[in-house]
Formats: structure tokens, sequence, C-alpha cells
């Protein structure tokens, strides 16, 4: 009984899941296009984002509320290649929101699952079924439509989505075929990203001049909205 109630709940976990991840993934793009239409400075939010969170699961692990392990030299070895290419498709991925409404960098990225199908063909994958090509090739399609009735194309802004979706798909075959993040959980991954694109984001802000003027702007920026505080 106990079996047959564990399977019948699956499909509706599954749902939730799905539909709570979809949930969260639209959220995120409509808050990153918010702030970035007030705050250009892509770059220094994704510093901040990583350095919270790293020091989140730094004191997570600290109170015990977490399970992650300390760094280990060889798993830094192994996870340094997938962290760049992870935060090239963020910088990227910020970069164009600046430039390319909603839809348009939604249904860009999208062209993700096209990049991995030709990439993994070309990486000895073996070819795909014919469902599968006919799938991808659809939303390629689609993309390309839409692409074509956008008033307000940005010529900037597509090249920086398409580049994101290339280190995107970097990222993905990368992980797949080094299998680098084995054995490890999602905390501690999330640790081990952020924990290794500290120094050259921090490298990236200072050369590209966006440090220090793009915290003291984010600085006013929050008096402005708490003025009481």
């Amino acid at each position: 009984m106990e079996n047959r109630s564990e399977a019948e709940a699956s499909p509706c976990k599954s749902l939730v899941a799905a539909v709570s991840y979809g949930t969260a993934s639209m959220a995120m793009v409509f808050i990153n296009k918010a702030i970035l239409m007030q705050y250009g400075h892509s770059m220094t939010l994704l510093t901040l984002q990583q350095l919270a969170t790293a020091l989140l699961i730094h004191f997570g692990r600290q109170t015990g509320y977490t399970r992650a392990r300390g760094i280990d030299m060889q798993t830094v070895r192994r996870l340094l290649p997938v962290s760049l290419f992870y935060n090239a498709n963020v910088a990227f991925a910020l970069a164009s929101l600046k430039g390319v409404n909603i839809p348009m960098y939604i249904a860009i990225k999208r062209l993700t699952p096209l990049a991995v199908l030709i990439a993994g063909i070309f990486s000895g994958k073996g070819k795909p079924t014919a469902q599968v090509t006919s799938s991808v090739l659809l939303i390629a399609a689609g993309v390309i439509i839409a692409a074509i009735g956008d008033f307000s194309f940005d010529l900037l802004g597509y090249g920086m989505a398409l580049t994101s979706v290339f280190f995107q798909t970097m990222y993905l075959v990368l992980v797949e075929r080094s299998g680098a993040e084995d054995g490890l959980s999602s905390v501690e991954i999330m640790f081990y990203n952020s924990f290794l694109s500290l120094p050259v984001l921090t490298f990236l802000i200072i050369i590209t001049g966006e440090f220090p003027s793009s915290l003291a702007l984010l600085f006013a920026k929050v008096r402005i909205l708490t003025p009481h505080i």
C-alpha cells in the first residue's frame, strides 16, 4: 500500500517541481531585467551574488545547518574549468538583458538544446533520434521567426545572448564528459563555484573600471530605496 501511494504521489511531485522551477526561472528573468534597467553594472551584481552565496554556505557549515565539506584542492582543480564556463554564461546572460526584451531573451536561450545537440554530435556522443532532432529544430525555427519580427532588435544584446548560449553549452558538455561534479552535493557545488569565481570576477570588475564606482552607485540606490534605515 505504501509503495502504491508513493508511486501515485510521484507524478504529482514531479508536476509541482516542474511548475516551481518554471515559476522561479521566469521570476528570475523579470527581476534581473528590472534590476538591470536601474543598475547596469551586471559584473558587479554577479560578483556580489557569488560573494553572498559563498558566505551563506560558509556560515551554514559553521553553524551545522549544512553538511558541505571544506575546500579540497583536488576538487578545486577539477571544478575550475566548469566554474569558468558557468560564470561566463551568467555574465553574458545578464549583459544581454540590458538590450534584449524578455520574450526574445527567453527565446534565444531556448537555442541551448540545439547547441548541445550539435556539440554532442561533434564530440562523438552519437546521433540523436529523429524525434529529438525535429523537436529541437522546431524550437530553433520558432526563435528565428520571433527574431525577424522583433522591432526592438539590438545587435549587441543578441550577440551577448548567443554568446551566453555558447558558454552554457560548453558548461553542460564539460560537466557531462568530465564528471567533475560526481560525489558532490548541490550545496558543495554552489560553494566551490562561488569560491572559484570570486578572484576572476573581482579582477574583471577592476580592470573594466566598474569598481569602485559601481559599488558607490549601488549604495546610493539602496539609500534611496530605504530612506528611513
